[in-house]
């Protein structure tokens, strides 16, 4: 799958993440899927080397609870400064509640209905 996605590269770069997150995971919230990509980029480089690529996936999806809440930890850690503030919080909040109301105003369904 990493060579697909690198056209047989070594490095898998911001876009084509993003993309593997939006047509795989069906993630849509642009800070999250950079928040995401910045947890996965360990090197910091910009670039998701192979092993990056395979580790990250391996807590994304079968991480034990410490690893997957030190994971969730390093996404909404915004600055790395290892603290969660509330400003960095409520960002990350922000973002998601406007995604979905944005998805329910776009439906033909009830607003209350999802709440």
């Amino acid at each position: 799958m990493y060579s697909a996605m690198t056209a047989g590269g070594t490095r898998l770069d911001r876009n084509k993440f993003r993309d593997v997150l939006h047509n795989t995971f069906d993630m849509t919230d642009d800070i999250l899927m950079d928040r995401v990509f910045r947890a996965f980029d360990k090197d910091m480089d910009s670039f998701l080397s192979q092993e990056e690529w395979v580790l990250g996936l391996s807590v994304f999806l079968k991480g034990t609870l410490e690893e997957r809440v030190a994971y969730c930890f390093d996404v909404y850690d915004m600055n790395s400064d290892g603290y969660i503030s509330r400003e960095e919080m409520f960002q990350m909040l922000k973002n998601s509640m406007v995604k979905v109301l944005n998805d329910l105003q776009t439906t033909e369904e009830d607003p209350d209905e999802g709440i």
